[in-house]
């Protein structure tokens, strides 16, 4: 099995990288794509950049390029659930694209034409190993609706309407990109993100100070998952 594990910024990945043995790269479309074992298990690596159209072509080179048979994306989101603060980790269930919009036209909102759906579940095993290494982790973890688009969420009013119309526990600019890609292509996918911002949270935690935190628990889950799925292969 080959697994994708794409980021959106170098803190991300660069942990995963490093560890990564028989390691060759090669840039494709402007993003740097490694390829090695970690933990036993063909990994490609990838630092797509933020946003949705940078995850949904990074996501799309390692399906038809490398031939991944599953990308899991893990990176930073905001918190949506008043249960969460930061430092705690949301596995996503399902994905969406909160800014796609044509409900003009009669559509549901988040609606995707030629998939005819709203949501786009991710894989049930990945979610249930990754709860595994999460849980070995002591985070507190919540498994829900992650809602993408390409916007910082910052006003009430936005956080009320992706609880409200999608149900959300966190949002990102990333996920549901690499979701849609995933779900045209019949990929199985995941989502997990560490909670850099929540709406009940007190801390004095700088951001870089949760960047350095967040990525070394993504660093030691993703670790943790390459190795489990490398034992079910045997």
């Amino acid at each position: 099995m080959r697994i994708g594990i794409i980021g959106a910024m170098a803190s991300e990945v660069d942990g995963l990288k490093a560890v990564m043995s028989d390691m060759r790269a090669e840039k494709i479309s402007s993003v740097e794509f490694c390829c090695g074992l970690i933990n036993g298990c063909e990994t490609v690596v990838a630092e797509a950049g933020i946003g949705k159209v940078n995850a949904a072509v990074t996501a799309q080179t390692m399906i038809l390029k490398y031939g991944v048979d599953c990308v899991i994306n893990s990176g930073v989101a905001g918190g949506l659930d008043e249960s969460l603060n930061i430092g705690d980790v949301v596995i996503a269930s399902r994905t969406a694209e909160h800014d796609m919009d044509t409900t003009p036209c009669g559509d549901e909102a988040g609606y995707i034409t030629g998939l005819n759906r709203v949501y786009m579940d991710c894989d049930e095993k990945l979610v249930r190993l990754l709860c595994e290494c999460t849980r070995e982790m002591g985070i507190h973890t919540e498994v829900g609706t992650i809602v993408s688009g390409d916007q910082f969420i910052c006003r009430d009013d936005q956080r009320e309407k992706l609880i409200g119309v999608f149900g959300g526990k966190a949002a990102e600019m990333e996920g549901a990109a690499i979701g849609h890609v995933c779900a045209m292509n019949g990929v199985k996918f995941a989502v997990i993100r560490a909670i850099s911002d929540g709406a009940n949270s007190d801390s004095t935690m700088t951001f870089p100070e949760f960047c350095k935190m967040a990525s070394e628990n993504s660093i030691e889950i993703m670790k943790r998952m390459l190795t489990k799925l490398a034992d079910t292969e045997e």
